[in-house]
């Protein structure tokens, strides 16, 4: 392995919720990882930071999970500052990088305070969060999927995990890390497997609405409109089916929005866009098991997707 820094950030307070964000919602929980709790990002990919307040400090990378020609702009992490020290926060920062210059691991912040051990002596017990500087306080968001494209022809991609445990029909399972803003005119899109689960369970389908909805929000309401799935009307999805994510199903099968819109026949959409994958088979009697992950692509044309 080439030999080079990488750059630690952490958000989680306590270790055992190191697994992500709940999508759409910002909320710390195990087991959702459509955006990660903590992330270690090599330093040749950092690209510049800004003040983006008062009190916060934005950093930019290159993409850690996209690639090729849907790789957006950047990846972003934003940190919280002392009011009137983003200066300082920043010298103190492009220090502690430059420290280790061709290897080695830098801790620029990390909230932790609780352990998470199966050993009990070594489980829940005090530790102090750690930063670079002292004008630093807490890591505010991590964003993976951010773009800065301006108006025009779009594509988007993202990997979504679905987190193991009960989930019943027709609710939500998991969300994009963003939605496209209102007069966006949506022409193509796909789900498709890329890991099983590791029980015979599951099936999801992909629903556009114009909030982000909480997981295990009702996905159907009067904002909710299938693009992908079985219940698409008319049969439009092809194949007329909701995407099987069992361990019986095979990574690669995709389900495309077929007809329900095209690039000949567009749909203009006149709120935001917000997308959900959305249980279609009792997830709930048997909890799904494993770490199912479902690629989600979108094409439209319109204002560039913004970071939830």
């Amino acid at each position: 392995m080439e030999k080079m820094n990488f750059l630690y950030f952490r958000q989680v307070t306590d270790m055992a919720n190191d697994g992500g964000l709940i999508p759409g919602v910002g909320t710390i929980a195990a087991g959702d990882t459509s955006e990660p709790g903590s992330i270690l990002i090599p330093a040749s990919s950092f690209r510049y930071m800004n003040p983006t307040s008062d009190t916060a400090i934005t950093l930019y990378f290159d993409s850690v999970r996209n690639e090729g020609q849907f790789r957006p702009q950047h990846d972003q992490v934003t940190l919280t500052v002392t009011q009137g020290k983003t200066q300082e926060a920043m010298a103190d920062i492009m220090a502690a990088i430059n420290s280790n210059p061709t290897d080695g691991f830098t801790v620029i912040a990390d909230d932790c305070v609780t352990t998470d051990s199966a050993t009990s002596a070594l489980n829940d017990l005090v530790r102090s969060s750690k930063y670079c500087s002292g004008h630093l306080s807490a890591v505010t968001s991590i964003k993976t999927h951010c773009s800065t494209n301006g108006y025009g022809p779009h594509e988007y991609y993202e990997v979504v995990d679905i987190p193991a445990r009960d989930h019943t029909d027709n609710d939500i399972v998991a969300a994009l890390s963003i939605y496209i803003p209102a007069q966006a005119m949506l022409t193509y899109g796909s789900i498709s497997l890329v890991e099983v689960a590791s029980n015979d369970i599951g099936s999801v389908s992909l629903f556009k609405n114009t909030a982000a909805i909480a997981y295990d929000g009702a996905a159907s309401g009067s904002s909710g409109v299938e693009l992908i799935g079985a219940d698409t009307a008319s049969d439009k999805s092809l194949p007329d089916s909701d995407l099987d994510i069992s361990s019986n199903a095979t990574v690669g099968v995709s389900v495309t929005m077929g007809t329900l819109f095209s690039d000949a026949a567009p749909r203009t959409e006149t709120s935001a866009s917000y997308f959900h994958l959305v249980a279609k088979e009792d997830m709930g009697t048997t909890d799904i098991t494993g770490t199912a992950k479902v690629g989600v692509y979108l094409k439209w044309v319109g204002p560039a997707a913004v970071a939830i």
